[in-house]
């Protein structure tokens, strides 16, 4: 096993170059496409076990490749990691013994302890990797963060946060590989407690109920429907995830936090919020805010392809170029990673912990 010290950033002037190990990830396509509009940066191939990979790489003009060849290749700086869960935590730590940087795609791992040992990795080797969890790059999601951060809002006691999974696909075999801490209700709802966690910390303790409801959606799917509460020492934040939402986008997807002073409610895509201001706090006039980044966003999922047969590509490039440029900026000028995983390690933990509730009839679990 090779230990690295801490990596030095490539710098503004060398060509970057990307190889993913992993292509079976509906956001593959996306991540691609993102570095190939990306300035001084090139695609140096794909490796996977898949029979996927071909038509994948005819698709996106890249070349088939080995892993190790990938892996020994100096040119190659950066690995993206999109294969399915039960690989991530092995590729990426290979990945940075090998002296790359990691982008691994969200949870980054089938549970918490995949993802206890990327951590590990990245201690161990001082190398750089981020979770894809690109939807924290709307620009609602920063403004609300700014809000909280302000005070604006008095004291918030109360928060709402609701997220669901559309197309049907709580029951692709995306959402039930084995060994992953549950389907839907993991894969997909880590997005919203992305957020959560980001927003307001990891609570004290959680209670919840995660449902399958017989006959309802039939046999394979996992969950259908949750609702969980996450106590803190100074608020409650109630989380409610839906399997079968009939909305395209994230239209449904929202955080709403209720303070003292006024209250704010966010929603990733199409990006949007609006403000309620009492009046009570200085520079803020009693009324309603509301702000829109566009009123006819192009789709976030968009159809299927020969090389993502079962889950729609992401058609919607705006996270993935937003998250590529921060993440070059950790490559290249040392930037710190926006999110580490550290992040993905208490999203899974957050997760286990209501499914662990969920198996007591709701008790209330600490972390």
């Amino acid at each position: 096993m090779t230990t690295h010290t801490a990596r030095k950033p490539l710098g503004n002037d060398t060509t970057l170059g990307v190889a993913c190990l992993g292509i079976t990830h509906p956001h593959t396509s996306g991540r691609v496409r993102a570095l190939q509009r990306l300035p001084n940066a090139r695609m140096l191939g794909a490796a996977d076990d898949s029979p996927l990979l071909q038509p994948f790489c005819d698709a996106l003009g890249l070349t088939p490749r080995t892993k190790q060849e990938i892996l020994d290749d100096p040119d190659v700086h950066v690995v993206y990691v999109h294969s399915k869960s039960y690989a991530m935590a092995d590729l990426s730590i290979e990945a940075l013994e090998a002296g790359k940087a990691v982008l691994c795609e969200k949870p980054a791992g089938r549970n918490a302890a995949d993802v206890r040992r990327i951590v590990d990795a990245v201690e161990r080797t001082g190398g750089i990797l981020q979770v894809g969890y690109c939807w924290r790059y709307s620009p609602s999601v920063d403004k609300m963060q700014e809000v909280l951060k302000s005070g604006r809002l008095g004291k918030v006691l109360q928060v709402r946060a609701h997220g669901g999974c559309s197309h049907d696909e709580a029951d692709t075999n995306h959402m039930k590989q084995p060994g992953d801490i549950g389907g839907a209700m993991f894969v997909i709802s880590c997005h919203l407690f992305d957020r959560v966690i980001h927003h307001f910390g990891m609570p004290r303790s959680v209670n919840a109920r995660i449902t399958k409801f017989p006959g309802a959606m039939g046999p394979t799917s996992r969950e259908d429907a949750a609702g969980a509460v996450l106590n803190y020492d100074d608020k409650i934040v109630v989380v409610d995830f839906f399997s079968w939402d009939s909305l395209p986008w994230l239209e449904a997807w929202d955080i709403t936090a209720y303070g003292t002073a006024g209250m704010m409610s966010s929603r990733p895509s199409p990006s949007s919020y609006k403000i309620f201001d009492n009046g009570t706090v200085d520079g803020h006039r009693e009324g309603w805010t509301e702000w829109s980044e566009t009123g006819f966003p192009i789709n976030w999922a968009s159809k299927k392809t020969v090389y993502s047969p079962e889950l729609a590509e992401i058609g919607n490039p705006v996270f993935f170029d937003r998250e590529l440029s921060h993440f070059s900026k950790s490559v290249r000028e040392g930037a710190p990673v926006v999110i580490p995983a550290t992040q993905a390690l208490n999203i899974s933990t957050l997760i286990e912990a209501l499914f662990a509730s969920s198996a007591q009839a709701g008790s209330e679990v600490f972390l």
